[in-house]
């Protein structure tokens, strides 16, 4: 790999980090007093632009929209390898196609939830494949799932099948994309961010008190845990901190299981597992050369729309400031 070819694009990105939200402006967010006053914080940013257009501090998620839109369209513009982009973009072809199918088949109408403009395929090319069942426009392995998915929900109106497989399609996709690409960063991310995932479907699994084989339906294939045989999920939830005490989790697998046993959510995990993740990306800031600034830039501007959702979110329905600040992700910066 010729990381040299990525000089030009690095430079790019390095300046865009510098329009990054810090964790001082997160905060003065999180102190505002209301849900306007945050958005005041948050248009001494890039963010003005859109935040202009706003009829209302409930429509933030347009603003969301439009400033991921933003990023994927410039970063597709120089990225050397486009595909770098569209590994991190077919997820919202992904989520898309989790709504259409929903409207569709299910009669679950919840068009505020499509994201336009992100990801690799047009929302009205989702559309037609959902509408007229006809999917060769789409990848192998999102054809596959919706083939399947069309055919299940004939016999059956199940909205977790079409969750889970095109879970299961979309990281086959990322993953097949990623040996495509050959950089080691994203594959070690990929397999991370897998782990992680399947460690918060075992909880749920266990907690819903459903069978090994529904588990085993549900957990992720290309990670590194093998989590039907690290535990039982007749185990208590310590034996999964104990079997992952030697593993890249271990410092902070004990105090997020210990949160849920005491909260019964899995609020504090997640917010744990995403700094995890953070960490690892945060990697890229000392690479002169290469993809993963690239590749940490929208995963980093992703995290920043995440956390400015969860303070818009905690502020429309007037939770306390630290009660906010409990759900808040490091800042990538």
């Amino acid at each position: 790999m010729d990381n040299g070819r990525y000089a030009y694009a690095v430079g790019r990105v390095r300046a865009m980090e510098t329009s990054l939200l810090d964790r001082g402006k997160i905060e003065r967010m999180v102190e505002a007093s209301g849900a306007e006053e945050a958005l005041k914080v948050l248009g001494e940013s890039e963010y003005a632009e859109h935040i202009a257009t706003l009829a209302s501090v409930h429509d933030y998620e347009t603003m969301l929209e439009q400033v991921l839109h933003s990023v994927y369209r410039e970063l597709r513009r120089f990225a050397p390898d486009p595909e770098l982009v569209d590994l991190f973009a077919c997820r919202y072809d992904y989520h898309n196609l989790k709504v259409l199918f929903k409207a569709n088949k299910l009669g679950e109408e919840r068009d505020e939830l499509l994201v336009s403009d992100v990801g690799k395929i047009s929302l009205a090319a989702l559309q037609r494949a959902v509408n007229d069942e006809d999917y060769r426009s789409l990848s192998r392995p999102m054809r596959d799932a919706a083939k399947q998915i069309a055919e299940a929900l004939r016999l059956e109106s199940n909205p977790q099948l079409v969750d889970l497989l095109l879970d299961r399609a979309m990281f086959a996709e990322m993953v097949e994309i990623s040996n495509q690409l050959d950089y080691p960063y994203l594959h070690e991310y990929l397999v991370f961010l897998i782990d992680l995932l399947n460690v918060k479907t075992y909880l749920r699994v266990k907690r819903a008190n459903l069978s090994r084989e529904f588990l085993e339906q549900a957990l992720l294939p290309f990670g590194r845990l093998d989590l039907t045989r690290l535990v039982q999920l007749s185990d208590p939830p310590e034996m999964l901190t104990d079997r992952l005490l030697s593993s890249s989790y271990a410092h902070f697998i004990e105090e997020a299981i210990q949160s849920y046993q005491k909260t019964d959510t899995l609020t504090r995990y997640e917010k744990l597992a995403d700094d995890f993740l953070l960490n690892h990306i945060k990697k890229a800031r000392y690479i002169t050369f290469g993809p993963e600034p690239l590749a940490a830039f929208i995963l980093a501007k992703e995290n920043e729309v995440k956390l400015i959702r969860i303070i818009m979110v905690g502020k429309i329905n007037q939770l306390p400031a630290e009660e906010i600040k409990e759900r808040l992700r490091d800042v990538y910066v």
